[in-house]
């Protein structure tokens, strides 16, 4: 993995974060976390893939303008009515392996034209 690549999880467990770190992390990637509501973020480059857990964050489909171009992984327990090509989805429960992939397959795939 390319070590300009970062991930951004925004709500959800600090688990996910966490485990994101320790497997991601010695890849090369770099893994933040965060809240919408935030605004520290707006002057940060877009992060290549945006992990969303959509049952914490009540304005998790509405994702911020800056990051409108990266990837998402949406998480939640109910299935969104509409999925983005760039988008990817994993119903709770997950297991970790399962969202590491999801990830991993979005890195390594080429942007959309």
């Amino acid at each position: 993995m390319d070590s300009s690549r970062r991930v951004l999880v925004i709500g959800g467990a600090s688990d996910t974060e966490t485990v994101l770190k320790a497997v991601l992390e010695p890849r090369g990637a770099t893994v933040e976390r965060s809240r919408l509501n935030r605004t520290s973020e707006r002057n940060q480059s877009s992060p290549e893939v945006v992990v969303i857990d959509l049952d914490t964050e009540s304005e998790a489909g509405a994702v911020p303008f800056q990051w409108s171009e990266s990837k998402r992984v949406l998480i939640g327990s109910d299935h969104p009515s509409t999925i983005a090509s760039k988008e990817r989805f994993l119903s709770k429960p997950f297991q970790f392996p399962e969202l590491v992939k999801v990830i991993e397959e979005l890195l390594n795939s080429r942007p959309a034209a």
